[in-house]
């Protein structure tokens, strides 16, 4: 498998679409990619692969001592990004910052698709993911 193309980055890491049809993404830090690996385990053991009309991208691959994890490539509709999830436990935040970051995400989405996020979050929620990265480049809509 070789990179061939950088489809994105930010603060948890790179992604690069390879030679395979598929993604690789490179976590900066250990904590990131442990949540994301386990998300997509998590839904990769439940054969999911589309909540609530969002395709999910399916997991190939993932190395411990690498910290990579390669997924399918996935067209809008669909939701990426799971370094910012939390398997079977929320996160020890106040009700407080919880309020005021889904306030921030909501801001960022039409009220049709704030909907639509509210819907895959609620999805995500009945394989005991708690999704907290709710924007547009995470969730995607067709343009």
């Amino acid at each position: 498998m070789f990179p061939i193309k950088l489809l994105g980055h930010g603060i948890d890491g790179n992604v690069w679409q390879t030679n395979r049809q598929s993604a690789v993404k490179a976590f900066a830090r250990e904590d990131t990619y442990r949540r994301e690996r386990d998300c997509y385990r998590r839904l990769f053991e439940n054969d999911v692969d589309i909540l609530a009309g969002f395709d999910v991208p399916l997991l190939k691959d993932y190395s411990n001592a690498l910290l990579v994890v390669e997924m399918s490539l996935v067209s809008p509709p669909c939701i990426l990004d799971f370094g910012k999830a939390y398997v079977d436990s929320r996160p020890d935040y106040s009700a407080e910052a919880l309020a005021e970051a889904e306030e921030g995400e909501r801001e960022l989405f039409t009220e049709e698709q704030w909907k639509q996020v509210r819907l895959v979050r609620a999805a995500l929620l009945r394989y005991g993911i708690h999704y907290f990265d709710a924007r547009p480049s995470n969730v995607m809509f067709p343009k």
